[in-house]
C-alpha cells in the first residue's frame, strides 16, 4: 500500500484519541505459525496483583494527582487549625523502689523489679480512681472552672485526660494534662497530686500507724495468755514429779496400743457378722424357693444312673426296642407274631414306670436339698450367737482399757499440749514483733512517695510538632485518598493491562499484538521523513504478521470469512479490519473489505465510494453484489459499503437474509474481511457471526475490559462460532522487540 493511503484511513477510526495500528506475532523457526496464544509462547511469569495498581496508577496518574494535590492543599492547613495550640502542665513526684531503711541498712532487702512494677501501676491507678479525682473536683477553684461547670461527667472528662507514666521506668512519676488554655492545664494538674498525697500517701501513713497500735495490743494479750499456760505447765509438773511424767507416759503408750488392737479385734468381729447376716438371709430365701426350684439336669442324671431300679427299666426298655428293630419294626397292639406274645404297648408300660421313677428321684432330691439348706442355716445361726458374744467381751474389753488410758493420760497429754500451745505462741509473737519494727521503721522514715517538681504553668505549646505531623498526615492522606480511590475504581472496572489478561486471563488466543501510534504521527504517516517511515514499516510488519497467521489458518481450516469485531465502541475494530484487508491484498489474493458497521457506517469516506447501494440495501432488495462492489486505490481489494441502515433492514439480517449474499462473495473472493458492528451493543454482529468462518476480537489496552470480553466471547459461543481470536492494541515493547528479534529505533 502506498503511503499515502494510510493517513485518511486512520483519521476515520473509532479508536479514542490514539490510533489503533496491528502488530505482528512471531512464527516458529519452521516458518510456521502457531495456534495457541502469545503470551504462551513468551514463557514469562505472571505478574503479581500489584501491577494491575500500576497500571491503573498509568492510566489516570494526571486526574488523581491533580484531585490529591488539591485536597491535600485543603485538608493540610484544615487539620493544622482544627488541632489548635495545646498547653501541657507536668508534676512530678518520687516513687522510691523501697521503703528507705533507718536502721539495718546491710540487711535490707533485695529490689525485685517484678514488685516495683506492679507498685508503680496500683500508684497510677490510684491517682485517677474515682475518689482521688472527686476530691480534686471539689477543690473551688476547680469547681468553678467552665469544664468542670459545664461538663457532663467531669471526673469521666479528667480520667480519660490526665496523663501518668513512669518515663523510662525511672522512679519518678509524671502527672500531665493538655489543655488549649495554659492557666486551666496547671491548675488541674495541682488540684489532682494534691489530692493524691492527701487521700493516697498521707492516708497510707495512717494506716501504718492504725495497724502498728493494733499489733501492740495484740501483742500484749499472747503474751499474757503465754504467762498463764506456764504457771499451768509447772503445776502439772510439780504434781506429778520429773521421773513419774516419763513413767505415766510410757502406760498411757503400752495401754494405746492395747487399745488399738481390741479395736481392731472388735472390727473383725462386725465384718464377720455382716458376711455371716448377709449368707445366712441368702440361704433362708434359697429354702423358701427350693419347691418350686427345679434340680440341675446334670445333677438328676447322676442320681438317675446311680439309681439301680432306673437303671433296670432302663435296660428292659433298650432290650424290647432292639427285639422289634430285629423284627422288622414296632410291635402292633393286640397283634401276635412268632416268637412274641406280648402286645406293643409293653414298651409304653415300662416307659411309664421309668418317668415314676425318675419322678420319685427328683423329688428325693429337693428332699436332700431342703434338708441341707435347712442344716446350713443351724450352722450359720450358732455362727452369728458365737461371733456376737465375741463382740460383746471385746466392746467390754475396748470400755476398759480405754477408761484407763483416759485416767493414765490426763497429766502426761495435757502437759503436751501445753508444750505444743507455748510453742505456737513464742512463734506468733515473733511475726508480731518484727512486723511492729517494720511499721516502727517505716513510720519514722522518709515516705517512699514525694513531691519532686509541682506544676507550672506552660509558656509555649507543647503540641508544635504533633499539629505539623497531624497536618502532613492530612495532606498524606488528601493526596493518596483520590488516587487510592482512582484505582480501586479502576481496578473493579477490570481493563486490559498486558496481553497476558487476555490470553492467561480470558483463556481467549492471541494472533498479534497491535503497537499504540500516537495521533499526531498518523496524520502524517505518507510524510518521506525518515521518522514517519520508520512509523510505516512498524505498520507494514505488524499488519503483515497477522495477515499470514490468517493466511495459514485458510489453508489448514478453510478459514475465508473474517469477521473483525470488538465488544463495545472505541477498540479500533474499523482500523484493524481495514488494515488487515490492505495486508491480505499486498499478497495477490482478492479480497473483498465488507462494511457491516450498518449503523456507524465509515468505509464510504475512508475510500471514496458511494454509501450507496450497499448492505443495507441488499438485505432490503435481495440484489446481486455487481453493483455493490467498488474498486480501490489499492490492488486486489474491493470495498462493499454498508448503504443506508433501517429497521426492515434489521429484520431482514436476523431473519437470515445475509446468507445470499455471503455465498456470492464467497463465489467472487478469497478472503472475505467483515467490519461488524460491537457486539454487546447491539445484535448485528451476533447475526452476522454465523455466516463467518473465524472471528477476530479488537481488544484495545487501557480501554478494553476483561468482563464484557468475556461477555462478546460467551455471545458468540451461543451463536455458534466456534474460532474467536484475539489483536490486542497498545504499547507492547515486549512483543515487538523479543518475538521479532528487532530493537525499534523509533522515538516518539
Amino acid at each position: 500500500m502506498a503511503d499515502n493511503e494510510l493517513a485518511p484511513l486512520n483519521d476515520n477510526t473509532d479508536s479514542p484519541s490514539d490510533a489503533l495500528l496491528p502488530v505482528a506475532v512471531a512464527p516458529h523457526s519452521n516458518g510456521e505459525w502457531d495456534g495457541v496464544s502469545l503470551p504462551a509462547m513468551v514463557s514469562k511469569p505472571a505478574g503479581p496483583d500489584l501491577t494491575i495498581c500500576v497500571h491503573a496508577f498509568r492510566r489516570h496518574w494526571l486526574l488523581s494527582l491533580g484531585i490529591g494535590l488539591l485536597c491535600a492543599a485543603i485538608i493540610g492547613p484544615v487539620v493544622y487549625v482544627v488541632i489548635g495550640d495545646k498547653y501541657t502542665s507536668t508534676s512530678l513526684l518520687r516513687v522510691a523502689m523501697q521503703e528507705n531503711v533507718v536502721l539495718f541498712k546491710d540487711q535490707a532487702p533485695t529490689v525485685d523489679r517484678d514488685r516495683f512494677d506492679i507498685y508503680k501501676s496500683t500508684q497510677e491507678k490510684l491517682l485517677i480512681s474515682p475518689f482521688v479525682l472527686r476530691a480534686a473536683l471539689d477543690k473551688p477553684e476547680v469547681a468553678k472552672l467552665p469544664i468542670i461547670r459545664e461538663g457532663h461527667d467531669p471526673v469521666d472528662w479528667l480520667t480519660k485526660n490526665i496523663s501518668v507514666s513512669f518515663p523510662g521506668r525511672a522512679e519518678v512519676m509524671a502527672v500531665s494534662l493538655s489543655r488549649d488554655n495554659s492557666k486551666e492545664a496547671q491548675l488541674l494538674v495541682k488540684a489532682v497530686v494534691d489530692a493524691y498525697i492527701s487521700e493516697v500517701v498521707n492516708a497510707e501513713s495512717s494506716r501504718k500507724q492504725q495497724r502498728l497500735n493494733d499489733l501492740e495490743k495484740l501483742y500484749a494479750e499472747r503474751e499474757q495468755e503465754q504467762r498463764k499456760k506456764r504457771e499451768t505447765l509447772k503445776t502439772m509438773a510439780r504434781e506429778s514429779g520429773g521421773s513419774e511424767a516419763e513413767t505415766v507416759s510410757m502406760r498411757q503408750k503400752l495401754r494405746i496400743e492395747e487399745l488399738e488392737r481390741h479395736r481392731t479385734h472388735a472390727a473383725n468381729a462386725q465384718y464377720s457378722m455382716g458376711t455371716i447376716k448377709a449368707d445366712l438371709a441368702a440361704q433362708k430365701a434359697i429354702l423358701k424357693n427350693v419347691d418350686t426350684a427345679d434340680v440341675p439336669a446334670a445333677d438328676l442324671d447322676a442320681m438317675v444312673q446311680n439309681d439301680p431300679a432306673a437303671r433296670e427299666i432302663a435296660a428292659q426298655i433298650a432290650e424290647k426296642q432292639r427285639m422289634q428293630n430285629d423284627n422288622g419294626g414296632a410291635i402292633k397292639p393286640g397283634v401276635k407274631s412268632g416268637f412274641f406274645n406280648h402286645s406293643g404297648d409293653d414298651v409304653g408300660r415300662l416307659q411309664e414306670q421309668y418317668d415314676a421313677r425318675v419322678a420319685t428321684i427328683h423329688a428325693k432330691a429337693r428332699q436332700k436339698r431342703r434338708q441341707a439348706i435347712e442344716t446350713e442355716i443351724v450352722r450359720l445361726d450358732a455362727m452369728l450367737k458365737a461371733t456376737a458374744q465375741q463382740q460383746g467381751s471385746v466392746n467390754r474389753d475396748i470400755t476398759k482399757v480405754q477408761s484407763d488410758v483416759e485416767k493414765i493420760g490426763v497429766t502426761s497429754v495435757g502437759m503436751d499440749m501445753l508444750k505444743s500451745d507455748l510453742d505456737d505462741l513464742r512463734r506468733v509473737q515473733s511475726l508480731i514483733s518484727a512486723e511492729m519494727e517494720k511499721l516502727r521503721v517505716e513510720i519514722n522514715s522518709e515516705p517512699r512517695i514525694k513531691m519532686l517538681e509541682p506544676a507550672d504553668e506552660p509558656l509555649s505549646p507543647s503540641n508544635k510538632l504533633q499539629r505539623m505531623l497531624m497536618a502532613c498526615f492530612g495532606m498524606m492522606v488528601g493526596l493518596c485518598g483520590p488516587v487510592v480511590l482512582v484505582v480501586l475504581w479502576d481496578i473493579r472496572v477490570r481493563r486490559i493491562n498486558t496481553t497476558s489478561d487476555v490470553s492467561r486471563g480470558l483463556q481467549l488466543p492471541v494472533i498479534g499484538s497491535v503497537p499504540l501510534i500516537p495521533a499526531r504521527v498518523i496524520r502524517q504517516l505518507g510524510s518521506p521523513s525518515p521518522r514517519h517511515r520508520a512509523w510505516h514499516l512498524r505498520l507494514t510488519e505488524s499488519v503483515d504478521g497477522i495477515a499470514a497467521r490468517l493466511l495459514h489458518k485458510a489453508d489448514v481450516e478453510q478459514c475465508r470469512v473474517i469477521m473483525v469485531s470488538s465488544a463495545t465502541g472505541g477498540e479500533g475494530k474499523t482500523t484493524l479490519a481495514t488494515q488487515l484487508a490492505l495486508s491480505l491484498a499486498r499478497t495477490g489474493r482478492q479480497i473483498v473489505l465488507v462494511d457491516f458497521d450498518l449503523r456507524r457506517p465509515s468505509f464510504d469516506e475512508v475510500f471514496g465510494v458511494p454509501l450507496t447501494p450497499g448492505v443495507s440495501d441488499t438485505l432490503r432488495n435481495d440484489n446481486g453484489i455487481a453493483e455493490l462492489v467498488h474498486p480501490s486505490a489499492s490492488d486486489n481489494l474491493a470495498v462493499v459499503t454498508a448503504g443506508r441502515w433501517n429497521r426492515q433492514a434489521l429484520a431482514s439480517l436476523s431473519n437470515g437474509g445475509a446468507a445470499a449474499l455471503f455465498r456470492q462473495l464467497r463465489e467472487s473472493f478469497e478472503f472475505v474481511v467483515v467490519d461488524t458492528s460491537p457486539i454487546l451493543p447491539v445484535a448485528d454482529a451476533r447475526f452476522v457471526s454465523k455466516f463467518v468462518d473465524t472471528v477476530v476480537l479488537s481488544v484495545f489496552r487501557d480501554v478494553s475490559e476483561a468482563p464484557k470480553i468475556q461477555a462478546a466471547c460467551d455471545i458468540l459461543a451461543a451463536f455458534g462460532v466456534r474460532s474467536v481470536e484475539a489483536v490486542v492494541t497498545g504499547p507492547n515493547r515486549d512483543l515487538f522487540s523479543e518475538h521479532t528479534g528487532y530493537e525499534s529505533t523509533v522515538s516518539v
